[in-house]
């Protein structure tokens, strides 16, 4: 009910495919054909599931194919207990991985035992779950081809053909299901990859954590927008996800005189990114809790470690004004969603040298025009802005005209935005 609030209309687990221990991001799997029990039983997962769909609300599922741990029987089967590896045997796992960013044991996608054990485990979840995608995790491994960190992501023409394979057998059971990869590789290879259908993962944690913090440098938003050199929608963007600290953590340790400490600041600055981040065309991925200023470090209790759930923050007024700005915002995506499509006219003006004269969101689908206005400075500030047609400009958060003409001037106290339409 939370999420179905909130706006959303997507949830994407971390992997729940069974892994080691019961306290686990699930990154360390061990067998693809049962979900793990620290969560609940199969019945639950389905009801879980059904609950979701019957919200509005796609489940998309992590799963992890590059690697599994020692304790999988797939790598127990062909073990070289002498090296405490893999045997080289083993048809399953390389005995040491063909790239720098792998963990425990490498999977060998070529394969075609392998490949048959993927495809029958994303068509278990497809069929017996119900689920509505998957997010591919560490893809940039999904290769035979030796590599290291300054190689691996390379364009490689056999990491596309396995991916496209296993897309392909998705499709063939559900032509509407979702693929999302972890892949973070040399754009030539993305753009492959996103014309054949798959998004990938778009990491903007770094610049909205500086402006969070009121940092200027580092701090601009551009590569979250795909431009004409990626396939429309085909970037998942996010400001924060399991691997990094969170922005209002970092805040909290790291913020410019007047934001560490202040937490309304703190918030108001939080709301700012979330009016550059969320009226940007293409799927957003908010991280949980992101909503209401979550500020627990990625390190407490260990970073894989279970983290506070932190209800009472609705009941915060500054957090529950950054809570009312995320619905707000993600109610006009959905109330208006010609804005976000390929059709519309979409720019903007974020870049870490744009910090002083005002960002600008600008984006126009037929007679209809939005512009978002953020002052990302530490001091009040007048901007004048040139919007895309003359006529009447209402504030969209409290409905009043306050504004007309097609060149305005619109003051902003620090750290704040108006989002102003003319509909």
């Amino acid at each position: 009910d939370y999420l179905q609030t909130l706006g959303v209309n997507a949830v994407e687990l971390m992997p729940i495919q069974e892994f080691d221990g019961n306290e686990s991001w699930g990154y360390n799997p061990t067998h693809y054909f049962a979900l793990d029990k620290a969560y609940g039983t199969r019945e639950q997962y389905k009801v879980f599931i059904d609950e979701c769909h019957k919200r509005g609300i796609a489940v998309i599922v992590d799963v992890v194919y590059n690697h599994s741990t020692g304790a999988s029987p797939l790598a127990k089967i062909y073990w070289n207990s002498s090296d405490n590896k893999t045997a080289s045997n083993n048809p399953y796992f390389f005995v040491d991985a063909r790239h720098d960013f792998n963990v425990f044991h490498d999977m060998n996608h070529e394969n075609p035992m392998v490949a048959e054990m993927v495809k029958g485990s994303l068509e278990y979840l497809l069929t017996e779950y119900d689920v509505d995608g998957f997010r591919f995790d560490l893809t940039k491994g999904f290769t035979n081809n030796h590599s290291n960190e300054s190689t691996a992501s390379n364009y490689d023409a056999d990491r596309i053909a396995i991916l496209k394979g296993y897309n392909d057998y998705i499709m063939s059971i559900d032509p509407e299901a979702v693929v999302i990869l972890e892949h973070f590789c040399s754009e030539s290879e993305e753009k492959e990859l996103a014309q054949a259908g798959m998004k990938v993962w778009r990491n903007l944690n770094y610049a909205y954590g500086q402006a969070a913090q009121g940092t200027r440098n580092d701090s601009g938003f551009g590569g979250l927008w795909t431009g004409k050199n990626m396939k429309f929608g085909a970037y998942v963007g996010f400001m924060e996800s399991h691997d990094e600290e969170r922005n209002a953590y970092r805040q909290k340790a790291y913020g410019q005189e007047g934001v560490k400490g202040n937490l309304e600041m703190m918030m108001k600055r939080l709301e700012l990114n979330a009016a550059f981040f969320l009226t940007v065309p293409g799927p957003k991925m908010i991280w949980q809790f992101g909503e209401l200023g979550y500020d627990v470090s990625i390190e407490d209790g260990g970073r894989t470690g279970k983290k506070p759930t932190k209800w009472e923050y609705l009941d915060v007024p500054e957090r529950k004004a950054l809570y009312d700005t995320y619905c707000g915002l993600i109610s006009f995506r959905r109330d208006n969603p010609e804005f976000f499509d390929a059709d519309a006219e979409f720019s903007w003006t974020v870049g870490a040298g744009d910090w002083d004269d005002g960002r600008f969101i600008t984006c126009t689908a037929g007679s209809k025009s939005f512009v978002v206005v953020g002052n990302f400075t530490d001091e009040e500030k007048t901007f004048t802005v040139s919007m895309p047609s003359a006529g009447t400009w209402t504030n969209h958060f409290d409905n009043t005209d306050l504004y007309t003409g097609d060149n305005l001037s619109v003051t902003l106290p620090a750290g704040e935005f108006k989002l102003l339409t003319n509909f």
